[in-house]
């Protein structure tokens, strides 16, 4: 009876040390999920960007023209050029200061810089208060 009382005694322990361990892991794993999901919105949001600059542009007399760039800008920060008070960014803490727009070539390239700061608090402190940066950017051709 002693020694089954014993493993008891040591199950409870091993217990106590592998949970935590174990839910910093999946923490881990949530916020490195939560940052790659961030990752694919931006270069979604620069394609948009570099396939509107391109494209709103039809008709024109000349081939290598892009859009108006605070529309390209608006585009990428709001999905839409429409910018109303009631708008906000698809990403939380975008702004047009962080879109880049670079015409020259005949190739347009829409970059963007944004800093990731971490959702969940316990592993916020891996990072310092800058947070990750991450950056993309989307080329496209403007001529034929």
């Amino acid at each position: 009876m002693k020694n089954k009382q014993k493993q008891r005694g040591i199950a409870a322990i091993e217990f106590l040390v592998t949970v935590p361990v174990l839910v910093i892991i999946v923490g881990a794993v949530t916020e490195f999920g939560n940052a790659f999901i961030e990752y694919n919105t931006l270069n979604k949001m620069a394609r948009n960007g570099a396939r509107y600059a391109t494209s709103e542009v039809t008709g024109t007399t000349s081939y290598d023209q892009i859009a108006d760039e605070t529309e390209i800008k608006n585009m990428v920060v709001y999905g839409t050029t429409a910018v109303g008070d009631s708008s906000s960014p698809l990403i939380s803490g975008l702004t047009a200061n962080d879109i880049s727009i670079d015409h020259s070539n005949q190739y347009v390239t829409i970059t963007i810089n944004h800093t990731y700061t971490p959702r969940t608090s316990f592993l916020s402190s891996i990072f310092d208060s800058s947070g990750a940066p991450m950056n993309v950017s989307a080329v496209m051709r403007t001529a034929p």
